[in-house]
């Protein structure tokens, strides 16, 4: 039973340090770390979203210009033809 009891109190004890270490890092300026790192991942959100968009952009190309290729090879080869 004691040993319970003693469990219990740790339970406790450590909620209570974890309660008094997110006072300390609000009262520090925990606020504005989280939002310079806010701005961080936006900033990064953003630059991946441009990447995409120059990722897209490149792969529509490549492809109109394969359309294009496939559509001259079967312009050049008339029905009834061999090669």
């Amino acid at each position: 039973m004691a040993q319970k009891g003693g469990k219990l109190k740790k339970i406790i004890l450590t909620i209570i340090l974890l309660a008094l270490v997110g006072i300390v890092f609000v009262l520090a300026g925990g606020g504005s770390l989280l939002k310079s790192a806010g701005k961080k991942i936006e900033g990064a959100g953003k630059q991946a979203e441009q990447v995409k968009e120059q990722i897209q952009q490149k792969v529509e190309e490549k492809t109109s210009s394969i359309e294009k290729t496939v559509e001259k090879g079967i312009e050049s080869i008339k029905p009834g033809e061999k090669k």
